[in-house]
């Protein structure tokens, strides 16, 4: 082809198609990329990822587990001040179960956030998830005959335990002790 001669039809449109092709082969390559970081990220479902264009986010990147409430009026001090307290770390150690069927992770849930805790290991919460263990409870009930001549009379002693029992091995919060005694102190 002499210079100033143009290219003919089928050259351009054939230029155009692998373009197209190399365009959508590139994408492809995207997509797959995504699928192998999430797959070695450790997660088993990525169709929420799929949905963005771009880098794939990791779980942190998508939601950092706080919450945007308004608050109003003038206990916003007082409200600021026990969200603060509720956020604080403690150590805690939740005993193992020995029944059949237990679950070795207890997971509570706080505004629809999962805080997974694995029995028999010291770890440390926030103090929002230790609340929710402290106020799990399960009453069972002990039968009590007060009067041996008349078995037939017999009374039903409700007897509340905790549903994941767990120490507390460390609050720095000179407040967390007796924050803690106040809810294990409340009936069932």
């Amino acid at each position: 082809m002499k210079p100033g001669e143009k290219k003919p039809v089928q050259e351009t449109e054939e230029l155009t198609a692998r373009e197209e092709k190399l365009q959508a082969r590139e994408e492809a390559l995207e997509h797959d990329l995504k699928k192998l970081n999430i797959f070695r990220s450790g997660l088993k479902d990525f169709d929420a990822s799929e949905t963005a264009a771009g880098k794939p986010f990791t779980l942190s990147e998508i939601h950092d587990h706080r919450m945007v409430e308004g608050v109003a009026g003038e206990n916003l001090n007082e409200t600021m001040a026990l969200e603060a307290f509720m956020n604080e770390l403690v150590l805690i150690f939740v005993h193992t179960d020995g029944t059949s069927g237990a679950l070795e992770v207890v997971t509570p849930t706080v505004n629809g956030i999962n805080q997974p805790i694995i029995r028999g290991r010291n770890q440390y919460v926030k103090r929002k998830y230790v609340e929710v263990l402290a106020w799990s409870k399960i009453t069972t009930y002990r039968q009590e005959v007060a009067d041996p001549s008349r078995p037939e009379n017999i009374q039903m002693t409700p007897l509340a335990n905790m549903t994941a029992p767990f120490v507390v091995r460390e609050d720095k919060n000179p407040k967390g002790r007796a924050w803690l005694e106040n809810i294990l102190a409340q009936p069932a």
